[in-house]
């Protein structure tokens, strides 16, 4: 019985398995054969068994073959496991893995908990029928091509992933290497690599630390079988002619510099997108696992940078094991969807500016950085104190300093791959320089003042609306939250808002005038609300600001969050006339509604948008 877990859960798996054995023997007539401690312990540590059966099973090809049935240790929540016992040997077929347990499930499947025995019987049906499709061999070679990344990653012999920031497509190509203490990263170019490094490391690295150094991408036009997969050096030319175009010329070249190693990453298109995999050639006797005795290394008998090619690639490409590791892939469409995202290229290519970096235009920010917008400019004069903490996204570390500069090293860190800058202005100084930060794709005003946007607003009329201007705010408490983006068509801000910036539509109404808090202080008001809160009125902001991006936003549109009725009641507000009509059927419930700008604030016509 494993470890403590079993312990735990014995009541569990125990059920489970006094059901599924009950299934055993009715399916096969008699009481299955029980594993005995030798025969489950090949299982483990990997796989936590508790307890299982070896059952025998005929196939169509007239070979009767094992298959052992196993209870996880998290039983019934976990289904049972089928291993097939008479296997040929491991890459053999797909989906055996090597210790014969058989790949049947995705891993976001789940099991009826309550029925054991059923989905054990649903497990070894499927087990069954694969085994007589791997003998029939049409999934064979499709299966091993399909998910090669997977097959690939069971036989790597060398940990040290590479971080790839190249784009996964033909044609093969010299590309740049930088080895870092901790991690090695790929690029086109040595421009790229050194952009991203310095966006990761908020450009701490000395020149000398972004030496970068000739790599290949070996473009395969299908993926690899395992019997293809290389052991030795000299495999690297083979694949390399298989290749075909000029995949040898440009490995010979990078060997013909004599490097201390040469990294190739070959990359295929597979049926569900491209995959990418490493191998490293090291030279021969050069003490890094690869020494054969009585060899010569890379330089021997020349001078140093005087190795003739063929000399150098004879050497390199000989019969010294190769080291295959995995790519863990970090450009910008892997990072935003995977590379199947069909918004990802549209939105990598546009550009947004947040005026405002506070607790409203900071978390929007984060928001459209995550969502893969390319280009982020952050604008806002003021530092980060203390009381802005507990609704901001940055913390203690940034206090004292201004919220667009920090705010912009954190999310270049964080995404490396964007363009993030930050400027230490006042919205209205971007109108007096007719600023080119006013004319990106969407501009986001989160300034919290009147006068700003006001000011905002006016040169978007004056200089024709061609791009969108959204404004969010808060009502009292964070009850209600309003997004509204201006286009060409439809009304400007103003349509909406009085001359001293009050909304013409209000969703809430406070007793005495609301409940604004004061500090020890001349004219210092606040609203006592926290991060959760205005968590939902910040994510309906960041939303149109998407829809705004990505060419949704054709007249200007208003969007509008009413929090939950219990919420308002706790804090003693109340829904204005406006209000309670926004909600009708929705009382308890907070919902976001659509509708255009501006709108009379009694008419009665909304359009629900989840």
């Amino acid at each position: 019985m494993p470890d403590r877990l079993g312990e735990i859960n014995a009541d569990g798996w125990m059920a489970a398995a006094a059901q599924i054995e009950a299934l055993l023997t009715e399916l096969t007539g008699h009481r299955p054969e029980a594993l005995d401690a030798e025969a489950l312990d090949a299982y483990r540590p990997r796989r936590q068994v508790t307890t299982g059966w070896r059952i025998p099973m005929n196939f169509p090809d007239g070979v009767t073959r094992r298959l052992d049935v196993l209870v996880h240790v998290l039983a019934p929540h976990s289904p049972a496991l089928i291993a097939l016992v008479d296997r040929p040997p491991f890459y053999t077929w797909p989906h055996v893995e090597r210790d014969g347990v058989l790949c049947l499930l995705p891993n976001e499947s789940e099991v009826d908990s309550e029925n054991p025995a059923e989905a054990a019987r649903n497990m070894l049906g499927k087990g069954t029928r694969l085994v007589e499709s791997l003998l029939q061999g049409d999934i064979v070679d499709r299966d091993f091509k399909d998910e090669f990344l997977t097959y690939w990653a069971y036989d790597i012999n060398h940990q040290a992933a590479l971080s790839s920031l190249i784009a996964p497509r033909g044609p093969t190509r010299e590309i740049r290497l930088w080895r870092g203490r901790s991690f090695k990263l790929i690029g086109e170019s040595d421009d790229a690599v050194c952009a991203w490094l310095n966006n990761r490391f908020n450009e701490r690295l000395k020149p000398k630390d972004l030496k970068t150094e000739a790599a290949l991408l070996m473009w395969l036009d299908e993926p690899p079988l395992p019997s293809e997969y290389p052991y030795k050096a000299s495999d690297m030319r083979e694949l390399a002619e298989r290749a075909g175009g000029n995949a040898l010329e440009l490995l010979e070249r990078v060997a013909s510099s004599c490097p201390d190693e040469i990294v190739v990453v070959i990359g295929a298109d597979a049926r569900h997108g491209p995959g990418l995999i490493s191998v490293t050639v090291r030279p021969p006797n050069s003490g890094k696992g690869n020494r054969q005795r009585g060899g010569p290394t890379i330089g021997q008998g020349y001078r140093k940078g005087k190795v003739p090619i063929e000399v150098a690639v004879q050497r390199y490409f000989g019969p010294e094991p190769v080291f295959r590791s995995s790519v863990n892939r970090a450009d910008a469409p892997w990072v935003h969807g995977r590379g199947q995202d069909p918004r990802s290229d549209r939105l990598l290519g546009a550009t947004a500016t947040v005026i405002g970096c506070g607790s409203v235009g900071a978390p929007v920010a984060i928001a459209l950085a995550q969502a893969g917008v390319g280009t982020i400019n952050l604008v806002d004069p003021e530092k980060l104190e203390w009381a802005n903490v507990g609704r901001h996204p940055l913390g203690a570390t940034s206090v004292g300093d201004n919220k667009a500069t920090e705010l912009s090293i954190r999310i270049r860190s964080e995404f490396p791959h964007l363009t993030v800058r930050a400027f230490d202005e006042l919205a209205q100084s971007l109108l007096v320089q007719d600023s080119d930060l006013l004319r990106a794709d969407v501009v986001i005003a989160a300034t919290g003042s009147w006068a700003a946007e006001a000011s905002l607003n006016d040169w978007h009329v004056k200089t024709g609306r061609k791009n969108s201007f959204l404004y969010g705010w808060t009502e009292t408490h964070a009850c209600a939250g309003h997004a509204v983006a201006i286009a060409q068509e439809g009304g400007d801000l103003r349509a909406g808002i009085g001359g001293t910036g009050v909304p013409a539509f209000r969703v809430t109404s406070w007793p005495e005038g609301g409940a604004a808090k004061e500090e020890p202080a001349c004219g210092a008001h606040y609203h006592p609300y926290g991060p959760i809160e205005l968590g939902y009125v910040n994510a309906t902001i960041a939303d149109l600001a998407l829809d705004a991006l990505l060419g949704k936003i054709t007249s200007s549109t208003h969007r509008v969050w009413v929090a939950r009725r219990s919420h308002l009641d706790n804090v003693g507000g109340h829904l204005t006339p406006d209000g309670a009509l926004l909600v009708k059927g929705h009382e308890a419930s907070g919902l976001v509604t659509e509708r255009p700008w501006p709108m009379p604030h009694s008419d009665a016509t909304m359009v629900e948008a989840a």
